[in-house]
Formats: structure tokens, sequence, C-alpha cells
């Protein structure tokens, strides 16, 4: 691809960053699995991460492809975060393209299991997400209900068995 191509196409996606979904911009369907989200937004990332271009001397090319990367961001935290893209599907279907702060979970965490005080129902609940991503969801409720036994009623561990329940009725 050209510069000019490049450019083209950087001023395109920028122009309609605020139509497009998380799922248009990451290029993925709306059943994509979390794995697939993530193969996305590395594939996307290598091609428009503005550390590739830091030194490019367009400042306004510049300043599109943050704009573009930090929204790829922002997509990539919600739909790998279940409870964050359940709120941001339900509103999706209302016409909202991006998840409002006010919407998100906050939390202190980066990862759901850093919440998780227990140290093996930590690994429990680690172990339950990884048979869930091989769609093993025999394995993947026997560990959420070994997590659950050492930490009772945790959101953390209940919130992912309510998705194994949704994912074992399709």
């Amino acid at each position: 691809m050209s510069s000019e191509q490049f450019r083209t196409r950087i001023e395109q996606i920028y122009a309609d960053l605020e139509r497009y979904s998380y799922y248009e911009l990451l290029n993925l369907t709306p059943e994509a699995a979390p794995d697939q989200i993530r193969a996305a937004f590395h594939r996307m990332a290598l091609s428009i991460h503005p550390d590739r271009y830091q030194q490019h001397e367009d400042l306004e090319l510049r300043k599109m492809i943050y704009a573009i990367y930090k929204r790829m961001t922002e997509g990539y935290r919600v739909l790998t975060e279940p409870s964050d893209r359940r709120a941001y599907d339900e509103g999706l279907q209302q016409g909202q393209t991006r998840l409002m702060r006010t919407q998100c979970k906050v939390t202190a965490f980066k990862r759901a299991e850093d919440g998780i005080e227990h140290p093996k129902a930590r690994q429990f609940y680690i172990m339950g997400q990884d048979a869930m991503r091989r769609q093993d969801f025999k394995g993947a409720r026997l560990n959420f209900n070994f997590a659950l036994n050492l930490s009772p009623d945790h959101p953390v561990v209940v919130a992912a068995l309510g998705e194994l329940d949704q994912k074992e009725q399709k």
C-alpha cells in the first residue's frame, strides 16, 4: 500500500470513527470468541500502532492514527471483559457504537481474576476460563465450581458461571 493510499484509508476510518462499532473497527462478527478478538486487535495494531508513525512528519496523520488506535484499544478492552461486552451489545442494539464509562464496570484490577483473593480459587477460575476458550464447558463448570467453593458468592466467578450457562444454551 502506498503512503497516499494509507493516508486515504486513515482519513476514511477517522472520518467515520463515531459510526463504527467495536466489531466493525476490529473487523469481527458479534459472535467472535475472546481469542479471535485478541488476534484481530493484534493484527490491526501491527499495521496502525502509533509508535510506528512517531517520526512521521505529518502531525495531522499521527493524530488520526492515535485516535483510531485509542478507539481500537477501547473496543478490545470492552469486548474482552464479559460484563462490559454484554452491556455494549445491549447498547449496540439501541444504536450506541461505544460503551460509555458510566456503563462500564469500574474496577481497580486489570484482569478479572486479580480480584479473587484466595489463591486456589484464582487458579481454578483461570483454569475455568481456559476450559471455556477450548469449548470444554464441563471442565469450565467444574473449575468455576471449585473456585466458588473456595470463594463463596464471588461476583467474578458467579459472572463466569452465568456466561457459561449462556454458552451452553446456544
